[in-house]
């Protein structure tokens, strides 16, 4: 009984100075764990000022860069606009040559002696007149290719000099830290494992991260997507364009097939021979043709325009 007195004694007092050794421990622990915190703490504030102050230098710097920018743009706009004056007053002499050729044939055909207004006589006006209407719509679409294409190089020299705005903005922004991923500022085990609090602490330190990430994502999204952007809208122009003219043309044929037929109709109701029958059916089939063309054109564009509207979005999320 005395020796097992003796040894119980023994392990009570060993387990009260691994207490006391274990408490010293723990209040020391904790210390360190308070001041890591509090260092975690001045360093988000300090990420936290720093890149708030790179954000108002960046968006100075930008503000200044597009104003900059906007004017040499502008002056690109006024080289366009007189172009534009120039090429319509090069179409308006072009038509006008072409209606006095028209008219003088048409006087050839009625001012000479004897001239009749016989069924050849009307075959030959009618040839005289689709030759014409064909003749006005290629010199609309060549005034408006020609307009087209001054456009279309307008438009690369805009995106010549927005390229070297881009490049001095992402170069600005590199140099204020705002190209750089940001990195969480974690908690790392101080006696051990991470308590519950330096754990919540990592967890919102890491979506603090990707939000400041984010948000400078969204800063520089202009200047770095800018360039696939506008060579994307360029090369949409093209292809509106010639839809725009292929319907055109498409339309322009049954109209012109149009014309002849409601010459038809009106020599029918002077009482020419001409099936009205077979005419009014005819004229019926080419407003139908008509109709679908548009329809079938305007399918086209609402659909591109969704299929553009995802394309547009890719591209901004790069």
């Amino acid at each position: 009984m005395s020796r097992f007195f003796y040894l119980s004694l023994l392990a009570f007092l060993l387990a009260g100075l691994a207490g006391a050794t274990w408490a010293a421990d723990s209040k020391e622990v904790q210390e360190q764990r308070r001041a890591a915190q509090k260092e975690r703490q001045t360093k988000k504030n300090e990420r936290s000022k720093e890149l708030n102050d790179a954000t108002r230098v960046f968006r100075e710097f930008a503000r200044d860069l597009n104003m900059d920018f906007r004017k040499r743009v502008k002056a690109l706009d006024t080289e366009l606009e007189l172009r534009r004056v120039e090429l319509k007053a090069e179409h308006d002499a072009r038509v006008a040559g072409a209606e006095a050729e028209y008219q003088q044939k048409l006087s050839g055909l009625f001012m000479q002696p004897g001239a009749e207004l016989d069924e050849q006589a009307i075959e030959r006006l009618r040839a005289e007149g689709k030759a014409f209407s064909d003749e006005m719509f290629a010199l609309r679409r060549q005034s408006a290719e020609a307009l087209h294409t001054a456009r279309i190089e307008s438009e690369m020299e805009k995106n010549r000099l927005w390229d070297e705005r881009d490049d001095l903005a992402i170069a600005e922004a590199e140099s204020l830290g705002l190209t750089r991923e940001v990195e969480p500022i974690l908690a790392t085990p101080v006696g051990g494992g991470l308590t519950d609090q330096e754990e919540r602490w990592n967890e919102r330190e890491r979506k603090e991260a990707e939000r400041l990430d984010e948000r400078n994502r969204k800063l520089l999204a202009e200047y770095r997507n800018g360039r696939d952007l506008r060579r994307w809208q360029l090369a949409n122009m093209q292809e509106d364009f010639e839809r725009t003219w292929q319907e055109k043309a498409e339309l322009h044929a049954l109209d012109t097939e149009q014309v002849m037929f409601n010459a038809l109709f009106m020599q029918a109701a002077q009482g020419g021979q001409v099936n009205q029958q077979k005419l009014v059916a005819k004229l019926a089939e080419i407003n139908e043709k008509k109709k679908l063309i548009s329809i079938r054109y305007r399918k086209e564009r609402d659909q591109e325009r969704i299929r553009r509207r995802e394309e547009k979005t890719t591209i901004m999320a790069k």
